[in-house]
């Protein structure tokens, strides 16, 4: 169930439609912790006799280590993953200073002079007015975000409600290979997610993102409601 917010979409409608999608790259963050990923489908055991409590129950650790990783995906491609070194505090200076040296340099690798547009969402320092300045000056087309509430005039909507393929299909993906055990340090977690990454099928990706006009047409339809996608 996902939250729609009805005026920001029909935004993004007008603007991708015609099938525009497959030109964004659709980018996010997210935290991964050094813990084994529990799937509450398969915590299930079976007995004709009720089991001891401390045999119902999955410990996890309050705190656990974590890393947190930044990746992107589009029609045709994939970013690497980029890891936010510990004990980093990810502010404007920070996002913008990694935009110029990362994600430029894949960028321009990548599409080699094609046109593409770039997406992310409202985190703070993705909303700083330095940010979206610098991201309409160094990529061909941006979807904006909007910087205050009384603005009111972003392309992509302020709650994100699972219209990002990296939200409702990537990192699940991601997260089901990488951490279906848990980890001995942050190091071997990298190592996992690296290789769990490289493993993603592009022609997933490419099913995953096609996905996408369906998501917005549920949105638009919601007017602003729930709506559950099937």
């Amino acid at each position: 169930m996902v939250k729609a917010h009805g005026l920001t979409e029909k935004r993004l409608k007008r603007r991708f439609a015609g099938g525009r999608h497959r030109l964004i790259l659709f980018t996010d963050e997210k935290w991964f912790d050094i813990e084994q990923s529990h799937n509450h489908q398969n915590d299930r055991q079976w007995s004709e006799e009720p089991l001891a409590l401390e045999e119902r129950i999955v410990e996890c650790t309050q705190k656990p280590t974590q890393v947190m990783v930044w990746a992107g995906v589009g029609h045709r491609v994939k970013t690497p993953l980029f890891f936010v070194e510990m004990g980093i505090k990810v502010n404007g200076d920070v996002y913008r200073d990694f935009l110029r040296t990362k994600v430029l340099p894949w960028a321009r690798r990548t599409y080699r002079g094609q046109h593409w547009v770039w997406q992310e969402d409202g985190a703070p320092s993705h909303k700083a007015i330095a940010t979206r300045n610098l991201v309409k000056n160094i990529f061909p087309e941006v979807i904006d975000v909007d910087i205050s509430p009384q603005r009111d005039n972003g392309e992509w909507p302020p709650n994100s409600p699972d219209l990002n393929v990296m939200d409702y299909s990537i990192w699940s993906i991601l997260e089901a290979e990488a951490c279906a055990k848990p980890h001995q340090s942050i190091e071997t977690l990298k190592k996992s997610l690296v290789a769990a990454w490289n493993k993603i099928p592009q022609d997933m990706i490419d099913h995953a993102v096609d996905d996408f006009p369906k998501r917005l047409k549920r949105c638009i339809d919601a007017e602003g409601g729930h709506f559950e996608n099937k």
